[in-house]
Formats: C-alpha cells, structure tokens, sequence
C-alpha cells in the first residue's frame, strides 16, 4: 500500500504528518474530493481560497481539489 499526504493549502495551511494507506491513486483521490467538500460544507470561508493537496512521497505526483 502507499502512504498519501492530505496537506490544505491556501487560506489556512495544515500539514498531514501522518498520512494514510490506499490502494492506488484513484481511492487517494477520491477520499481528497470527500475532505474538500466535506471542508465546503463545515467551513464557508475556506471555499474557493483553500486546496486540499494529496501527495504521496514514493511518487513525483502532487493533486489539487479546490475546496
């Protein structure tokens, strides 16, 4: 399993220490688009300043979903 990175990014900065395991990029992917709406609803004001940023640090790959 590879270990991927939720980092927001934008009005308000969080780091992910931890991370967590998914099969594959698409099931990372995925669970970043439930935080980012899920961060819509909860949170107004992070909506269209803030990014949730899904990194995985075995790969070159970096993905943005606008919150």
């Amino acid at each position: 399993m590879l270990r991927f990175y939720f980092n927001l990014a934008g009005k308000r900065n969080v780091d992910d220490p931890c991370g967590l395991a998914f099969e594959n990029e698409v099931q990372a992917f995925r669970a970043a688009e439930r935080l980012a709406e899920e961060l819509a609803r909860t949170h107004p004001l992070l909506r269209g300043t803030t990014s949730v940023v899904v990194t995985c640090k075995d790969r070159d790959e970096v993905y943005y979903i606008s919150v």
